[in-house]
C-alpha cells in the first residue's frame, strides 16, 4: 500500500477497524470510513487520528471518497448498499485480515497468539517485551495496551504480533482471521467452545486451529499451553514438521511453571530456571506471561533481561481495569465474557482479598454467553462472588426463546448454591440494590462489571454511585 492511497474501511468503528485506520494512517495512507455508530474510546482514537466517520453506510460517501481501496468490517452483512456498491463496481477490496495479510505481513516476522482465552493478555505483553528490549516491534491486537495506550504500531523492526482471532473473516470469507497472518511463531494459549453462531461443534474449531499449525514453517516454531490436555493431544496428534516448546504448570511441560505465589503486590513465580514477577494477578497471567516470555525469548532475547521487563508490564485497558476505589470500595472493569475467564478473573480478586465482598455485575452479550449453551457451566463460574446482577439477555428478541440463556433460571440457580443473585434487572435496579448494600455492608467491596461491551455506561453509574455513598 503505498503512501497516500486512498482507504476507506466500512464499519470503522470497532476495535479492530479502528486500529488499522490507525496502521494504515501510519503508513502514510489517507483514510476514511463509515459505520452506523461510534463509542468511547474508540471515537476517540479516530478523531485523534483524523479519519471521517460517516455514521451511515452511504454509498454517496464513498462515491465521494474515490478510493483506491476499500476494506469491509467482519460485521458487514452482504445486503450492506456500500459494499453492494464496492462488488457491482470491481473497486479492489479485502477484509481487515487480508489487508493486514497483503500490505502488512509480507516481509515480516509475524509472532501469531492464538487460543480461546488470553490472546489479548499475551500478545500485548509480548508486544511491550520486545519494545521494551529495543527490537521495536509493530503489533496489532483487540485491546488497549497501558504501556502503549493505543493497540497498534508500526514499528521499525523486523517483527510483527498479532492476536489472531479464530472467528470468521468476512461475509465472502468464512474461513478464520488468524489463517491471513503468515506465523513465523505461534502461541496457543487456549482451547474451548465459543462462537456458537458459527462454529456448529468443537470439530470444527479443532480443525481452523490444526489449520494455523499448519501454516507455521519449519524454520518457526509452535509455543502451546501443556495444561490443555487436548491441545496437546492434538499437537502430537498432527505431528506438526515444526519444533515446538510447551509452558504451563503441567509437569511434563518443556517450560514448567513453578512456585507460582499470589499477594495484594501481584505475584511470582519461576519459569525455567528464572524468577518473574508482576504486578498483575492471577495463575492465569502466569500462563498469559509465560507464553509471551517464550515467544520473546525465540527471537533472542534473554530470560534475565525478560524477567527486569515484565516488571515493569502495566496490563491492558478492561483486564482487572482498577478503575476508581476508595478505602471501602474497589471498582474494576473486565472484558472477560466466557463462563472460563468469568471464573478465573473472579478467583483471582477472591485470592487477593478473602475478605472482601465481592459484588458481579455480568452482561451476557456475546454471541455464544447469549445462549443456553454455558447455563450450567455459569453457576460455577460465578462460584466465588458473594452477589451477582443480571441484566436481560443483551437483544433477546433476536434469539430463538429455546437458545437463549435463561436468566431467571441461572439467577435460581446461583441462588440454591449461595450466591446472593439478582435478575434480570434494569440498570436502575442495579444501582438501587448495590446503594443499598454498600450502605449496609461493613466488610471491603470488589464492584467488579464483565462484559465485552458498553454494558449501558453501567461501570460509570456505579464509580458515581460510590462516590456519593
Amino acid at each position: 500500500m503505498r503512501p497516500g492511497a486512498r482507504v476507506y474501511l466500512i464499519a470503522v468503528c470497532g476495535t479492530g477497524m479502528s486500529a488499522l485506520a490507525g496502521l494504515l494512517k501510519e503508513r502514510g495512507c489517507v483514510v476514511a470510513g463509515s459505520d452506523i455508530n461510534s463509542y468511547s474510546p474508540v471515537k476517540e482514537l479516530l478523531e485523534e487520528l483524523q479519519v471521517p466517520v460517516k455514521l451511515e453506510y452511504d454509498v454517496k460517501d464513498l462515491q465521494k471518497f474515490q478510493p483506491d481501496y476499500v476494506v469491509i468490517g467482519n460485521f458487514v452483512r452482504a445486503d450492506n448498499p456500500q459494499a453492494q456498491f464496492v462488488l457491482k463496481t470491481g473497486i479492489p477490496y479485502g477484509s481487515l485480515p487480508s489487508c493486514l495479510e497483503d500490505f502488512f505481513l509480507q516481509e515480516t516476522e509475524n509472532l501469531v497468539v492464538v487460543g480461546t482465552h488470553g490472546k489479548s493478555t499475551t500478545a500485548t505483553c509480548l508486544a511491550f517485551l520486545l519494545n521494551e528490549l529495543e527490537l521495536s516491534p509493530s503489533f496489532f491486537i483487540g485491546a488497549v495496551a497501558k504501556n502503549f495506550r493505543r493497540s497498534f504500531q508500526v514499528g521499525e523492526g523486523r517483527h510483527f504480533v498479532l492476536e489472531g482471532d479464530e472467528y470468521d473473516t468476512a461475509f465472502f470469507d468464512k474461513e478464520s482471521k488468524f489463517l491471513h497472518y503468515r506465523p513465523k511463531v505461534g502461541i496457543w494459549t487456549s482451547l474451548e467452545f465459543d462462537h456458537a453462531d458459527i462454529f456448529s461443534s468443537m470439530d470444527r474449531i479443532e480443525q481452523m486451529f490444526l489449520k494455523f499449525v499448519e501454516l507455521i514453517p519449519s524454520d518457526g516454531r509452535l509455543i502451546y499451553c501443556r495444561d490443555s490436555e487436548r491441545i496437546h493431544e492434538l499437537v502430537e496428534g498432527s505431528a506438526p514438521s515444526v519444533p515446538t516448546w510447551s509452558y504451563g504448570f503441567h509437569p511434563g511441560a518443556d517450560f514448567c511453571l513453578r512456585s507460582f505465589e499470589q499477594s495484594a503486590e501481584g505475584m511470582s513465580f519461576v519459569l525455567g530456571d528464572q524468577s518473574f514477577s508482576s504486578s498483575q494477578m492471577g495463575s492465569f497471567n502466569a500462563l498469559n506471561f509465560s507464553a509471551a516470555l517464550l515467544a520473546a525469548h525465540s527471537t533472542g532475547l534473554s530470560f534475565e533481561s525478560l524477567s527486569q521487563a515484565l516488571k515493569r508490564f502495566e496490563g491492558l485497558k478492561r483486564r482487572q481495569e482498577r478503575v476508581y476505589q476508595t478505602s471501602k470500595v474497589e471498582v474494576i472493569d473486565d472484558f472477560a465474557h466466557h463462563p472460563t475467564a468469568v471464573r478465573e478473573v473472579i478467583q483471582g480478586f477472591r485470592l487477593r482479598s478473602p475478605e472482601a465482598k465481592i459484588m458481579v455485575y455480568f452482561e451476557p452479550r456475546s454471541n455464544t454467553t447469549r445462549r443456553a449453551i454455558f447455563q450450567t457451566e455459569f453457576v460455577r463460574a460465578f462460584e466465588k462472588a458473594d452477589f451477582v446482577f443480571l441484566p436481560e439477555v443483551f437483544r433477546k428478541e433476536v434469539l430463538d426463546p429455546e437458545d437463549c440463556l435463561d436468566v431467571p433460571r441461572l439467577v435460581s440457580d446461583l441462588k440454591l448454591s449461595g450466591r446472593q443473585a439478582y435478575g434480570p434487572m434494569t440498570k436502575a435496579e442495579m444501582l438501587e440494590e448495590t446503594k443499598r448494600q454498600i450502605l449496609k455492608l461493613q466488610d471491603p467491596i470488589i464492584i467488579l462489571v464483565l462484559s465485552n461491551g458498553s454494558f449501558d455506561g453501567l461501570t460509570k453509574d456505579l464509580i458515581s454511585l460510590t462516590m456519593k455513598s
